[in-house]
């Protein structure tokens, strides 16, 4: 994988101290946005024998199957079929058809591609497939024949329905031998007690009976629904022709656009506690705070992260007054809850000698000092800081960036992508702005947390606690909110 290192603006060095030099915007990077919704970025990484890379990276799946569950899972499965040709810049075997084929046996003839070097992908755990193009020349007919390959396959897979059949039984078995560690996964038993008001292996059940029924016309129906240009990404890593952003448009911004639909807002289920066990002498508690669904932003801007690090100080101050790690998170659209959600995680690790009261007694502890917080705010007092220490400070941490390289990478580009955020620089952002957080702003977030929420709690105890009495308390604390 080719890195495009960044260089620090100037303005982060001397003058006003800006966040917003943190943000992505340097010389090496050129990203753009079509019409159609089809987005690429240019990184040049000024390494003169450097190969030419270009990656289609495309959606999926939204992670709502839209009451197909496991449909987005099977079309991933699919697309990473293992009827790959050798080399063939990632096209799968029995998704061409002949025409295509011919002009791309030509293709690589005329561009002498060497077999075993590109690839095609599907990335189960991040929605997204890839199809990876990775040679020496950068002239431009051979830029315009790999973008133009791109754009002729993207989005055209077909499907056999033997293929189907077999890919089906291969998702099944994977899922029932815990293949993906679904049966482990943290995220899934929230969604099956929160949202789906079941147990785990009844949510389990539910996607392998309907995997197990999908069509082949349901497939291609959800596949073409969701391959349209603005669900699909290019990038382009090295020396590129300078008029790549011409070809790029040439060639991708005449596919027709299609309004991707709109997520339903997920219903919740009535239960409010979870209780699971874990391995170690490890004892956690996480509250979520679940805000009304309301209409988000498309991107985190610089607002977002300085609540973010407003929110990061209330962990701090949470943990240090209960003597235990407490991370403080917000989420604005949550995978599976589908609203705002703004998470407490007390975590306490416990004496290998510790009894059942321990537990009780920390739980007392927790639910006292946040039902004081919820009802009458924090009462600690923040001393400030002078604007000149404050602007020094933050000038370090900008400063020090050059210490721990900040480079990017394929994986945040991806990210920005899929998640559609933009890109910062890898220093935390509470690094800069825990300078400027105030009394007014702990105050100001705690109003937000604590109002107009429904409360679900996760406890994890570890295995051989009981757990009778720490359920009883957290429901007496849960039926007074």
């Amino acid at each position: 994988m080719i890195a495009c290192a960044f260089t620090i603006q100037a303005s982060a060095q001397s003058g006003d101290v800006k966040y917003e030099d943190f943000i992505t915007d340097p010389l090496n990077i050129t990203p753009g946005v079509l019409d159609n919704g089809f987005r690429y970025y240019l990184c040049n990484n000024f390494f003169p024998d450097s190969k030419l890379e270009m990656r289609l990276i495309q959606k999926s799946g939204t992670g709502d199957d839209e009451g197909t569950p496991g449909i987005s899972l099977l079309l991933r499965r699919m697309l990473c079929s293992e009827n790959l040709i050798a080399g063939t810049c990632g096209v799968l075997k029995d998704k061409l058809d002949e025409p295509q084929l011919q002009r791309f046996t030509q293709f690589r003839a005329v561009n002498g591609l060497v077999p075993d070097i590109s690839t095609y992908s599907s990335e189960i755990d991040n929605g997204c497939t890839e199809y990876n193009l990775f040679r020496l020349k950068n002239e431009r007919a051979y830029a315009a024949s790999c973008v133009g390959l791109l754009a002729e396959i993207a989005g055209h897979a077909r499907f056999s329905a033997s293929e189907l059949e077999r890919q089906k039984e291969f998702l099944v078995n994977e899922i029932t031998n815990s293949r993906y560690d679904l049966a482990k996964k943290h995220d899934n038993y929230q969604k099956a007690t929160f949202v789906d008001g079941c147990s785990l292996d009844e949510l389990l059940d539910k996607q392998i009976n309907s995997i197990r029924s999908i069509t082949l016309q349901q497939l291609e129906a959800y596949y073409q629904r969701w391959y349209v240009p603005q669900n699909q990404c290019l990038y382009v890593y090295g020396k590129a022709p300078s008029n790549i952003a011409d070809i790029i448009k040439q060639k991708f911004g005449s596919r027709p656009s299609m309004p991707a639909p709109e997520k339903s807002v997920n219903e919740l289920s009535n239960q409010k506690l979870l209780m699971t066990k874990r391995e170690g002498p490890i004892f956690s508690i996480q509250f979520y705070f679940i805000k009304p669904c309301v209409a988000l932003s498309s991107s985190e801007d610089l607002d977002y992260l300085r609540k973010a690090a407003v929110y990061t100080r209330i962990g701090e101050m949470l943990g240090s007054s209960l003597h235990a790690q407490v991370v403080t998170s917000i989420d604005e659209s949550a995978p599976f809850f589908r609203r705002p959600v703004y998470a407490l995680h007390f975590v306490k690790n416990l004496d290998l000698y510790a009894d059942d009261q321990q537990l009780s007694d920390f739980i007392d502890d927790v639910t006292k000092k946040l039902d004081d917080v919820i009802r009458n705010g924090f009462q600690e007092h923040i001393a400030p800081l002078p604007i000149e220490k404050q602007k020094e400070l933050q000038r370090q941490e900008l400063n020090n960036i050059h210490h721990s390289f900040v480079v990017d990478t394929h994986s945040s580009i991806k990210a920005n992508f899929l998640y559609s955020k933009p890109l910062f620089k890898d220093v935390p952002p509470y690094n800069y702005f825990k300078y400027e957080v105030s009394e007014q702003d702990i105050q100001n977030c705690s109003k937000e947390l604590f109002n107009n929420y429904d409360l679900r709690i996760v406890c994890t105890t570890p295995y051989g606690f009981t757990d009778a009495g720490i359920k009883a308390k957290l429901e007496a604390f849960l039926s007074d909110k």
